[in-house]
């Protein structure tokens, strides 16, 4: 049977509990919740899911989550897609890097990955300030997907030359969530 995906994200102020409820509406329609990510910035909070089920249900959680929305007053976006008929195989990797914060080092290593042709599935940065030290700096994680056709230790290679021109501390290990 085919089954419909819809990306939701949300943007706005929500507790624990509202989040509980969104999980709860999002079963009682049947629906499985694939991939969920909250993040707090301040007091405002960013969700995302990605959810599944056979259209009609998908359709219902829509207009169920719609009504959630607009309960909440959060801003809303839901696009739908289709489940992926063959993936090609790849092999999961997450990439870790710090650094002095400059703004160029998310882009210099998404630049890499473009190169390449590694997927990028998730990435995050975090600026801050060390104990007893007056410089700042940044944290870098991505979770990608190497295809299985690139060589992997050219890849690695070339991540750590990359790091080191960056002046960057790195690391790169296989995906533990798989």
């Amino acid at each position: 049977m085919m089954q419909t995906q819809l990306v939701v994200s949300l943007f706005g102020k929500l507790d624990v509990v509202q989040m509980a409820d969104l999980f709860e509406i999002i079963q009682q329609q049947n629906c499985r919740a694939l991939d969920s990510h909250v993040m707090t910035f301040g007091s405002r909070l960013e969700m995302g899911l990605r959810l599944s089920g056979n259209w009609d249900r998908v359709t219902r959680v829509e207009s169920a989550l719609h009504e959630f929305a607009q309960k909440h007053q959060v801003e809303m976006n839901i696009y739908h897609e289709q489940s992926p008929e063959g993936r090609e195989a790849v092999l999961p990797y997450v990439l870790d890097a710090i650094g002095l914060e400059s703004a160029d080092i998310a882009a210099a290593l998404l630049r890499f990955c473009v190169r390449q042709g590694v997927s990028l599935r998730e990435m995050s940065t975090r600026a801050y300030r060390p104990a007893r030290s007056v410089e700042r700096l940044i944290q870098l994680r991505a979770e990608i997907d190497i295809p299985t056709t690139c060589h992997l230790g050219q890849f690695k290679t070339d991540f750590f030359d990359l790091c080191d021109a960056l002046n960057l501390d790195a690391a790169i290990e296989p995906s533990r969530m798989y």
